[in-house]
This record gives structure tokens, sequence and C-alpha cells, in this order.
């Protein structure tokens, strides 16, 4: 490691030194980190993760499996960005639980929407059900819990209950359940989903509890959601429900 007391820029200068050696030396760990720290230039950013991918490492399958689906870097490809995320969740379903999250929420989003494969809600429920099933599970090490790419991958867990939530209710890739969608659609709520929140307002303004419906349109507008403000300055502007 850097010693300690240099100054931050040294202190960096001097962590890049060592990444680019370990990655010069194989390392793929090394070989995405250089990759993402090139991501002003994504040919070269793409070139590193394809080293740690020849490598069959999860990381480097996830990253250049995501530089074809935008084309960063690298012709882009949805076929490759397939082939690349299924390498990646086979690998990363034997330990690394950030590929194999990353990997899964991707591939499950391409069979929803039907991006570069034929929609298939019935593939896309099964991987959004495998994710939600993993990220959720107490088996979920505590030090990755802890991490912010946990945190960060908790906004993935809120859209992945929501998605689950709509085929449910639509009985897209599964028998129809509201009970099972409201179940997910809740979940979905309270970890953050605005769109959710705002369900649930609407939900509960039909039914006719209006101090329900405002609680979660706050909700939706502390996160940021605008449908949430003009909800509440509508009820605040004709005395409903406040």
């Amino acid at each position: 490691g850097c010693p300690t007391g240099l100054p931050e820029d040294v202190r960096a200068a001097e962590e890049r030194t060592w990444l680019r050696r370990a990655a010069d030396l194989g390392h793929p760990a090394a070989q995405v980190c250089i990759g993402d720290l090139n991501l002003e230039n994504p040919e070269v950013a793409a070139a590193w993760y394809r080293k740690a991918a020849m490598q069959n490492y999860d990381g480097g399958l996830v990253k250049l499996g995501s530089a074809y689906y935008a084309g960063h870097g690298v012709a882009q490809s949805y076929a490759e960005a397939e082939m690349y995320y299924r390498r990646a969740q086979a690998v990363g379903n034997k330990g690394n639980l950030t590929a194999f999250l990353s990997a899964t929420f991707n591939l499950a989003g391409m069979f929803m929407n039907g991006v570069g494969v034929a929609q298939d809600y019935n593939e896309a429920f099964k991987l959004f059900k495998a994710y939600v099933n993993i990220a959720s599970s107490s088996e979920v090490p505590a030090k990755f819990r802890e991490s912010s790419i946990f945190w960060e991958s908790s906004i993935q867990l809120a859209y992945a209950h929501r998605s689950l939530a709509n085929s449910y209710m639509n009985g897209e890739g599964v028998e129809r359940n509201e009970e099972k969608g409201f179940e997910h659609l809740c979940i979905s709520a309270e970890l953050g989903d605005e769109f959710a929140m705002i369900t649930f307002g609407n939900k509960s303004r039909s039914d006719g509890d209006w101090d329900e419906a405002v609680a979660w349109f706050e909700k939706a507008a502390q996160a940021g959601s605008c449908a949430g403000r003009v909800n509440l300055a509508l009820y605040y502007s004709r005395g409903t429900g406040v």
C-alpha cells in the first residue's frame, strides 16, 4: 500500500501505479480497475475489460457486456452483450454476488423490454425473481450488505420488485395474482421506488383513504418525484386529505 502521510494526489498516483503493474502482470481485478480509470477513453477501458474477461473474470465479463450493450469502446452488439452477461452470471453464481446480480438484472431488463432479444416475459420474470431472491437473501454476507455497491443495488432491487409486481398484476410471465403483485409493489415503495409510491398513493385515493394517499405522495415528493409534488400541490390547494 501507499505510505501514510502523503498528499492525496500523491497517494492516488502511487495506487494507480501499483494497479497498472498488477494489471500488466495479468491480475484481472486490477485490469478492471484500470478500465474503470479510463472511462473517458472507452476504447482503452473496453480493452482492459476484455483482458479480464478473457480470464473468465466475472467483473470483466459484466463490464465488457455493458460496453457492448451501450457501444462504448466497441461496436454496439446486443448479442455480444447477452453472451457476456450470461457468462458473468454463470461465473458470478459461484460466489461473486456483485457480478451475478449485475448480469442477472441487465439480462432481465433486456428480456422484459425486448432490447436486442425477443421479448420474453417468462424469461424476464425468472431472471428478476432470481435477482430478488439473491439480493434479499439472509445469506448475503454482512460485508457486502455494508458496501456502497450493495446500497446502490438497492435501487435496482426496488425496480426488480416493481417489475415482479407488474408481472403478477398483468399475468405476464406468471399466473395473474394481484395479492402477490401488491406485496412486491409495497416492498418496492418501501425501498424508495417513486413509481410504486405514486401507485400506492393513487390506490389509497381511489379507496377514499386520503391520509394514506397524502403520506405516499409525500414520500414520493421527498424522493424527488415530480408527480408526488404535483399531487401534493393539488391536495393542499383544494384542502383535500390534509
